[in-house]
């Protein structure tokens, strides 16, 4: 892997499988469970609550006063939700959707405070998480005002590999993961139709080849050499 991907990584909107540890967190909260699809909590929504999640997937997102959505993150197993909730706001500042059927720890805001007082060594695993989500932030809104759509969508395909990738062979790697252009387009900020143009223009060049319903990245690193190029669509 080069220093290419290995840079794409740093900046990658899929929390999944976190090296964090809450199990003496559940005699301060309740499990509770969600189907695919379902709302946690909204933006703006008072704050009430954070949830830890122990198994599924949760796409966290904006919606903008004409009602577009802007995808930020997905969030899976040991990660943290609505801990933005916790300053003297205490609202939600985005909405929470289940990509999956989850089990969440809901946990009171006083529960959490109370139990990373008596526990201090909890509290670099919640700043880690909260500081790896503002690199993101930051990250995404670089990318929205100078980066072209093409590097971006090789990017999100790197970090696909990362975090859901089978190598196949050497630099060969399948995507475990299914997604459609319209979830990708939200993930990027950019439409459907782009996001279409931009794939068929990468399986044309043989970068990659959707297999049934998973993509196959043919050289991982020659996607990330391509998506540091920073080119521009023809």
């Amino acid at each position: 892997m080069n220093d290419f991907v290995q840079e794409f990584n740093l900046l990658n909107p899929w929390f999944d499988n976190l090296p964090y540890e809450w199990s003496q967190l559940k005699d301060y909260g309740e499990r509770v469970t969600f189907k695919k699809h379902e709302i946690i909590f909204s933006q703006n929504e008072v704050g009430s609550y954070l949830y830890i999640i122990e198994s599924g997937r949760v796409r966290l997102f904006l919606i903008s006063p004409s009602g577009e959505e802007k995808a930020l993150s997905i969030i899976g197993k040991n990660g943290i939700l609505g801990e933005c909730s916790l300053n003297g706001d205490s609202s939600y500042a985005t909405n929470a959707i289940t990509a999956s059927e989850v089990v969440l720890l809901r946990i009171s805001k006083q529960s959490f405070i109370e139990f990373l007082s008596k526990q201090p060594q909890y509290i670099y695993q919640t700043i880690d998480l909260i500081t790896k989500k503002y690199r993101l932030l930051c990250s995404q809104s670089l990318q929205l005002s100078y980066m072209k759509s093409l590097p971006r969508v090789c990017a999100a395909f790197i970090q696909l590999s990362i975090q859901y990738g089978e190598i196949v062979e050497e630099k060969q790697v399948k995507l475990t993961i299914n997604f459609t252009h319209q979830e990708l387009a939200n993930l990027l900020g950019t439409t459907r139709v782009t996001i279409a143009k931009n794939i068929k223009w990468l399986e044309d060049q043989k970068y990659i080849v959707k297999k049934g319903k998973s993509y196959l990245i043919y050289n991982i690193d020659e996607l990330a050499e391509l998506a540091n190029e920073k080119m521009l669509f023809p």
